[in-house]
């Protein structure tokens, strides 16, 4: 397969997660926002982001520095819908490869919002036919931003399951 018809295969793959985890996240597929859901969306959403190609290039992103307006109110329902989750706030090490790192709280809403907002933006530009750019926004920013919001995550909710709701790591 030629390389520009994998990385539109790898690119229409990770759409169709992103699809989902959009729509789970903002309410379109789903009415609420549980733990063991929330954990299974952002593990699909991190496994399908591991086969994007290395963003590392003389590219620089297309994306202007505002959000679109209807993406921000969408990140407000986000946010709002994230309050549901019985997990919100919880602790971690801000770089486990420093080993006297001090813990910080982290926001299990503010992580949604954050993995929400990159992959709607290269959402946006993979419908408008950019896919290059598509995958350099995912792809950029899940090396430096949303990745980390996403393991973050999924250390929390995997914590918090086995210890409140152990049923939720195998339903």
């Amino acid at each position: 397969m030629p390389r520009s018809e994998q990385r539109e295969a790898v690119a229409r793959r990770f759409s169709d997660e992103a699809r989902c985890f959009v729509a789970w996240a903002d309410g379109r597929t789903a009415k609420e926002l549980g733990a063991p859901l929330a954990l299974r969306r952002i593990v699909a959403l991190y496994a399908a982001a591991l086969d994007l190609p290395q963003p590392w290039s003389e590219r620089v992103s297309p994306g202007g520095s505002d959000d679109p307006p209807e993406l921000v109110e969408r990140m407000g329902i986000v946010r709002s819908r994230a309050a549901a989750i019985p997990l919100q706030h919880y602790s971690e090490i801000f770089s486990p490869l420093v080993l006297t790192d001090e813990p910080v709280v982290g926001d299990l809403a503010d992580d949604l919002v954050d993995i929400y907002r990159h992959v709607s933006l290269g959402l946006n530009l993979y419908d408008a036919g950019c896919v290059d750019d598509a995958i350099w926004e995912w792809a950029f920013n899940f090396q430096l931003h949303w990745g980390e919001h996403a393991s973050s995550a999924i250390r929390a909710l995997h914590c918090y399951l086995s210890r409140e709701d152990p049923s939720g790591l195998s339903s």
